[in-house]
């Protein structure tokens, strides 16, 4: 059936040709000749390099012009699923002031942080974070300031370094608590989502943080702490009444990998109520499942929020505090190690003997104290302090569960194993859980043969990540008998790898349109929900970060993904990268239900899609479509030959444009139009028109038959480049 109406095209990077027109000689944008400097590359560095080259590195000498890639698609008529309005979320990690993106001197967000989310339209922010969420006890974080008390952003970690993640750090301020992050939400109208502490907390510090963020506040004092109303009335002490809109709540993070293991990297001991036989090989994920306790041996002990190595040494102070990593205590269990010599337990040091090998413990929160020399001995100075212990009893995903929906049962409660079908098979249909996490990572291995290469793995990773994610969806389907959604909610790249030439590359252009890219897969799967990592981090100038490897030589400032943010800053002074303005752009189809989409071969046949291009059809309000097309190569320029089933015979085309002058190319405060939208309008055949995308560019186009306009439905307007670029930098400002 022909439409009726009104037809909006997302397409990565646009300019109009008639059907049929031969095609144009193209170049993303001017380049330098040898002798005259290239005034708007002066503004800004192209992935660190100039951008002669950015493009010899890409392999392609300079004046020459590579074939564009050629594609047709024909779009079908009937409506599908809805574009989800959470799809363009992102991570917000607690440490470090949130990245430095929050002022402790006011007590606020810096408004240029602020304003650069609102310009992307952030509609979903997930907090306190991924892997800092292991190690992040909520309730020290909420009250006056400085009544806080510190947690460890990366802690454990020492525990098991078989995960690629992360840096190390002592105890951070708990500056950037749950109520800064939930006013956060409120000014940018977003939804929430928080992942609990399952690595080192308890189902009852996970329920009690659901309640202290959703609950309403009850009509008469609640004092009793097994109530949601009870904390719902904390909150509101500490100066928020209403609650706060979160919806979706992760039981720990990315629970699949050792490195996040926590209690569960210790040997089992027992396993917990309900657990019967676990099958061969599946013992951390029964143990995720159902809760148990484990035991460890010799393990070195900490300080208060601070698992860094040498804080298992003795300083030689008197009366001093150690913890073991992951209390309870199994009562009796515990045998502490002074350089590999076992001292004894005792109830009451105040009764130890002068020089007795003695310590007192609390079960509970696993602290072990020394003597003060009077009353048992001091351990010498630089001493090894370690001990073994069975940890637990922890509680199960089960667990975690039910105390969570009795607190506030419209939570959305995520289970955290990802692909693991071991957790969809021992859960069945009997235990519920209300949707699955995944974090989907590209990890491109051809970092040292240049762009091109590297781009073709990176872009092709995102078919892989497509269909990972709908065999999930479907094995999730068969076990639970439910339709229970899959949340995406990490994404995109981390610190490594990158191309050895160029290690800002996540900042650059070509991550902005491989995002793009995924945010079209996970629109087409009907992903509810998806955030981006990271949402601000502060890479200038560039630093190196210590890893797991360095940590006994080396302690780290902060940061885990220094150039995944989509939003930068320098101080005070924020700016967009392209990730930001291609989810920004996106952003804009929020809402619309998709349409069938086809790629056509010869002769009308079904064809393959380019390698390094992805589309998704929807229709727009008002009965129009809306086609998203990213052309992800970093060289050539794309050619689309579409057949829409409009009605009428001219269209008013208007598109927005995300490009830059070389897919490595990236903004910096100082110089933030180096990577930018620009928008144009003209006019084409509705039917069936011609379309070239420049390489490496994000774009959205609007086409509306001339009875009308669709312009004010996406909010694009017909602006010039230049102009839409020192707009969009006037809002930062």
């Amino acid at each position: 059936m022909p439409f009726k109406g009104l037809l909006a095209l997302v397409v990565l990077g646009a300019s109009v040709l008639p059907t049929g027109a031969p095609l144009p000689a193209y170049r993303s944008a001017p380049l330098p000749v040898p002798g005259r400097s290239a005034p708007a590359l002066e503004l800004g560095r192209v992935g660190g390099l100039t951008v002669a080259q950015a493009v010899t590195q890409a392999g392609r000498p300079l004046g020459v012009h590579p074939p564009p890639l050629v594609a047709s698609i024909r779009v079908g008529s009937r409506p599908g699923l809805r574009i989800s309005p959470y799809l363009f979320g992102t991570n917000l990690l607690w440490a470090y002031n949130a990245e430095g993106s929050f002022d402790s001197r006011t007590g606020r967000f810096y408004p240029g942080f602020v304003a650069a989310l609102r310009r992307i339209g952030v509609t979903a922010l997930r907090y306190p974070g991924g892997t800092t969420s292991d190690s992040f006890f909520w309730q020290r974080a909420v009250g006056p300031v400085p009544a806080r008390r510190a947690n460890e952003p990366y802690g454990m970690q020492a525990v098991a370094r078989s995960s690629i993640c992360c840096v190390l750090d002592g105890p951070a301020p708990s500056v950037v608590g749950p109520d800064e992050y939930g006013r956060l939400l409120g000014a940018l109208g977003a939804q929430g989502t928080v992942t609990v502490n399952f690595a080192t907390g308890t189902a009852t510090q996970a329920a009690d943080f659901v309640a202290y963020m959703t609950a309403p506040v009850p009509h008469r004092p609640d004092n009793n702490p097994s109530s949601p109303g009870y904390w719902a009335a904390l909150r509101a002490r500490d100066g928020h009444i209403a609650p706060y809109d979160v919806r979706y709540w992760e039981v720990g993070n990315e629970q699949l990998f050792p490195g996040q293991y926590g209690w569960r990297s210790g040997q089992v001991v027992r396993l917990g109520p309900g657990a019967g036989q676990c099958p061969p090989g599946q013992l951390a994920t029964c143990l995720y499942v159902y809760g148990g306790t484990t035991a460890f041996y010799q393990q070195r002990v900490g300080r208060f929020a601070d698992q860094l190595p040498f804080a298992s040494l003795s300083t030689g102070s008197p009366g001093q505090t150690f913890y073991v990593y992951f209390p309870p205590i199994v009562p009796r269990t515990l045998s502490v190690f002074v350089a590999g010599r076992r001292w004894t337990a005792v109830p009451d040091l105040a009764r130890a003997q002068r020089g007795a090998l003695v310590y007192s413990y609390n079960s509970t929160s696993g602290a072990i104290v020394f003597g003060n020399g009077r009353h048992g001995a001091v351990p010498p100075a630089g001493s090894l302090v370690t001990a073994s212990y069975e940890s637990g009893p922890h509680q199960g995903f089960i667990e975690f569960y039910s105390a969570m929906k009795r607190m506030v049962p419209q939570a959305q409660v995520c289970e955290s194993e990802e692909t693991d079908l071991a957790f969809l098979a021992l859960m069945g249909r009997r235990h519920r859980y209300d949707c699955v996490e995944l974090h989907l990572y590209a990890r491109p291995t051809a970092v040292s043969k240049g762009l091109v290469a590297y781009d073709d793995q990176l872009m092709a990773s995102v078919s892989n990540e497509g269909a990972a994610l709908a065999e999930l969806q479907k094995a999730v389907r068969r076990y639970s008998g439910r339709r229970v959604p899959v949340v995406v909610t990490e994404y995109g790249q981390l610190v490594s790898p990158v191309p050895s030439r160029d290690p800002q590359f996540n900042l650059s252009l070509e991550e902005g349109v491989f995002n793009a890219a995924q945010l079209v897969q996970w629109a087409v799967h009907g992903v509810p929900l998806a955030e981006k990592y990271l949402a601000v981090s502060a890479p200038f100038p560039f630093r190196r970060y210590a890893t797991v490897a360095d940590t006994d030589t080396a302690m780290v400032e902060s940061g885990l993904s220094a150039y995944s943010a989509m939003v930068v800053h320098r101080g005070p002074r924020f700016v967009v990268e392209p990730s930001g303005e291609a989810i920004g752009l996106l952003r804009r189809l929020a809402g619309y239900r998709l349409l069938p989409l086809s790629w056509v071969g010869p002769g009308g046949t079904t064809g393959a899609r380019p390698a390094q291009v992805y589309a998704m059809a929807a229709e727009a309000p008002g009965g129009g479509l809306a086609l998203a097309v990213v052309n992800g190569d970093p060289t050539r320029p794309l050619v689309v030959r579409a057949a829409t089933g409009l009605s009428g015979r001219r269209c008013d085309v208007t598109s927005a444009v995300l490009d830059g002058p070389a897919a490595t190319a990236y903004n910096t405060p100082a110089h933030p139009l180096v990577v930018g939208l620009s928008s144009a309008a003209t006019v084409a055949p509705c039917r069936a028109f011609g379309r070239s995308f420049p390489a490496h560019s994000v774009s959205l186009l609007l086409l509306v038959p001339r009875r009308g306009t669709l312009m004010a439905a996406v909010g694009l307007a017909a602006v010039p480049g230049a102009q839409a670029r020192r707009r969009n930098a006037t809002a930062l400002s």
